[in-house]
């Protein structure tokens, strides 16, 4: 148990998202806020909503559920200190200005699905697209110029609201690496970490090697868009690079031990209070 944290049952309490998480992820989260005295409230919200229910715990609050829940959290004065986000920061564009050749897809073009589709390719030609921002609109994935432009055509005459011809997105080559790790980082540390991917199939095994641990560190003492948040790691060949950043209140746990992760976190937002 955290020093201190004998207080938290007073002083904050976790909001979970109940129609969300796999039953072991559910229960690590409960087992893990209980062995620290930390309440939690469980909520459910409606895909696509703009209500968020009413909190009865009117506490400071850590949140943890989909980007819905997120997205309304950060519009609650009372929710919004524990939604560990910034839309401008969580960009595929920020992480490419900051961290520039220790990027996977440094020379990416960001750029929007109308602009893009533009340019002057052959249909064949393959690229890697995935949105600019952590709003998860659409996967990451591999198409070819032909493809892109079909897309797009769809797009127009669905009226998706989340996804739209002007969405801007990252346009990248593919690229192939060898395995994928998410690290869950407070105040520049690495705290926890789970393997999720070898050769794009999904493998999910607790930690990572220690020289993860060093590039995910050394490129936090450089910039990081958040005290908190998660930063995925791929090996391509002999090197390190970053994928992606995203907001921890939504990201998978994979095999990560959740009890360091909610211990970490639950202690970075009670040293703020």
């Amino acid at each position: 148990m955290l020093q201190g944290s004998s207080n938290y049952i007073n002083r904050m309490q976790w909001i979970i998202q109940e129609n969300l998480m796999n039953p072991d992820d559910f229960n690590a989260l409960n087992n893990a806020c209980a062995a620290l005295n930390i309440p939690i409230e469980y909520i459910k919200i409606i895909p696509f909503s703009d209500a968020l229910p009413e909190v009865q715990n009117k506490i400071p609050s850590i949140v943890y559920g989909s980007i819905t829940f997120n997205r309304l959290a950060t519009k609650d004065p009372l929710l919004a200190n524990g939604v560990f986000y910034n839309e401008a920061l969580f960009s595929m564009e920020n992480y490419l200005k900051q961290w520039g050749h220790h990027m996977l897809n440094e020379g990416a073009v960001v750029t929007t699905i109308a602009d893009f589709v533009k340019e002057d390719y052959e249909d064949e030609k393959q690229f890697f697209i995935r949105p600019d921002d952590d709003n998860k609109s659409f996967a990451g994935t591999t198409m070819s110029f032909g493809e892109i432009k079909k897309w797009k055509q769809e797009l127009e005459k669905v009226g998706f609201s989340d996804l739209t011809p002007e969405s801007k997105i990252i346009a990248a080559a593919p690229m192939e690496f060898a395995a994928e790790w998410r690290c869950w980082i407070v105040n520049k540390k690495v705290v926890e970490a789970s393997l999720y991917r070898k050769h794009f199939v999904l493998t999910k095994e607790r930690g990572c090697p220690p020289e993860v641990i060093h590039f995910a560190e050394a490129r936090c003492a450089e910039y990081t868009p958040h005290d908190v948040f998660v930063m995925d790691i791929c090996r391509c060949g002999d090197a390190y690079y970053i994928v992606e950043c995203g907001c921890m209140n939504a990201c998978g746990f994979y095999k990560a031990d959740i009890s360091v992760i909610i211990a970490a976190v639950s202690g970075y937002f009670y040293s703020k209070l």
